[in-house]
C-alpha cells in the first residue's frame, strides 16, 4: 500500500492525474476455498459427539472468522454486515452483504428441531425439500436439501445434539463475490463446516 502511494504521488506530480485513481477493495483470500469435507451418510439421531452450544446462544455472530466470512459469503468482505437474531422461532445469525449473499446459521427453536422431525415434517413428505441428500459434516449426521422450489437456494442442517440441529442455508439471487455462487451448497456445507468447527473448539 505505502508503495502504490508513493506511486501515485509521483504521478499526482507530474500533472498525471488519470493515471491514478482508485482501486477495487483486494480479496482477502489467495485461492478459492477448498471444499467442505463432507463424509458418510450417520443415523439421523446418531451424535457421538455433541456440540455445546453456549458460544452459539450468547454470541452467534461471533462463530465465523473474517476468512471464513471471506470463504462463504463475499470476497473481500469489508461490506458484509452480521444481523443476531433473538426471537422464536429461529436464533442465530446473518451474514448479509448488500445486493448479495444473506447466509444464515440458526438453531430452530420450533418443531422440526432435529434432523427426524425434519425427515417427517409435512415439506418433506410433500417433496418440497428435494433434492435431499443425507450425509456427515464434521462427524455429525447431516442433510442437504433446497426450499422455496428453487435449487438456486441451498439448506443444510446438522444434528449437533440428541434434541437439537442447527441450521445454514445461503440465499440471494446474485452473489457477486461469492465464490460459491454456482454451488450453493457447497458453500452452505462451507458454513457449517466452519461453524461447527469453531464450537468444537470453544
Amino acid at each position: 500500500m505505502k508503495t502504490r502511494a508513493l506511486a501515485c504521488a509521483a504521478l499526482m506530480s507530474a500533472g498525471l492525474l488519470t493515471a491514478c485513481g482508485s482501486s477495487a477493495p483486494e480479496r482477502v483470500l489467495a485461492q478459492p476455498p477448498a471444499p467442505a469435507q463432507t463424509g458418510a451418510p450417520l443415523p439421523l439421531d446418531q451424535v457421538k459427539q455433541p456440540l455445546d452450544l453456549t458460544k452459539f446462544d450468547a454470541d452467534p455472530c461471533s462463530l465465523l472468522t473474517k476468512d471464513q466470512v471471506a470463504a462463504v459469503v463475499a470476497d473481500p468482505p469489508g461490506e458484509v454486515r452480521t444481523f443476531r437474531k433473538t426471537a422464536t422461532p429461529i436464533y442465530g445469525c446473518s451474514w448479509t452483504e448488500p445486493l448479495g449473499a444473506n447466509a444464515t446459521a440458526s438453531k430452530p427453536a420450533k418443531s422440526p428441531r432435529t434432523l427426524t422431525e425434519l425427515s417427517v415434517s409435512p415439506l418433506r413428505r410433500g417433496d418440497e425439500l428435494e433434492p435431499w441428500t443425507e450425509t456427515s459434516i464434521q462427524g455429525l449426521p447431516a442433510i442437504i436439501y433446497h426450499q422455496r422450489g428453487s435449487t438456486d437456494d441451498c439448506s443444510v442442517s446438522v444434528q449437533v445434539t440428541d434434541q437439537q440441529m442447527l441450521t445454514f442455508e445461503i440465499i440471494g439471487k446474485d452473489l457477486p463475490h461469492n465464490y460459491w455462487a454456482d454451488d450453493r451448497c457447497g458453500g452452505v456445507a462451507k458454513m457449517a463446516e466452519a461453524v461447527i468447527g469453531n464450537l468444537r473448539q470453544n
